[in-house]
């Protein structure tokens, strides 16, 4: 084996209780579990836990996963995956228009780094940008409040039927680009502004 973890307090994700065992690694995947198994390297994990990769759930690092391709602040907390796209606000889908007020209201959030390539406008785009090598697994949800930015803008009033049309289908390319589902943040502008039947009509 590559890789030997020796004598971990293995957390499985389960629920189950701690079991001490060593762990296994080959090209990069569990090989093993068991005693005294044998491997090039040997890490000493003696009264430590391995666990499985933990999730974000909720997280803020739809920019600064691609500012900081090593990630250090998630991974070295454990974090091995990122749902992206939360409090219905993000950076896809996006005009460059939308594109300029969403990089001025999450900077606060997000920062917005002097020089960063904006490569993308599309959820699909987003994507392809992160599979060009990211730290972690990710996940993205639709943002509402960035897609009823980019069809109705910033005024507190309710969506027109062709606007409607217009936001659910930016949801639906959305999803069929790789999106894992639609967020929502309704304490936030312009998402706040959405009534009830325009938030059941997108989802």
């Amino acid at each position: 084996m590559d890789t030997v973890i020796r004598g971990a307090r293995i957390a499985d994700g389960t629920g189950a209780p701690l079991v001490r065992a060593d762990v296994g690694i080959s090209e990069g995947r569990i090989a093993a579990i068991g005693d005294s198994l044998a491997g090039r390297r040997v890490i000493d994990a003696d009264g430590l836990v391995l666990a499985p990769g933990f999730i974000d759930m909720h997280s803020h690092s739809d920019l600064q996963i691609l500012a900081q391709p090593d990630h250090l602040a998630k991974v070295s907390q454990g974090v091995t995956t990122e749902v992206l796209g939360q409090d219905g606000l993000s950076y896809a889908p996006v005009d460059d228009e939308t594109l300029a007020a969403l990089r001025q209201q999450l900077a606060g959030w997000n920062d917005d780094p002097a020089g960063f390539a904006w490569s993308w406008r599309s959820v699909g785009e987003y994507l392809d940008r992160l599979d060009e090598g990211i730290a972690v697994n990710a996940a993205y949800l639709v943002p509402q409040g960035t897609v009823r930015m980019l069809v109705v803008g910033h005024d507190d009033r309710p969506a027109t039927e062709s606007e409607m049309d217009r936001m659910r289908e930016l949801v639906a390319t959305g999803l069929r680009e790789g999106a894992a589902g639609l967020s929502s943040g309704l304490t936030y502008t312009p998402g706040m502004y959405a009534s009830t039947d325009e938030l059941v009509a997108l989802c």
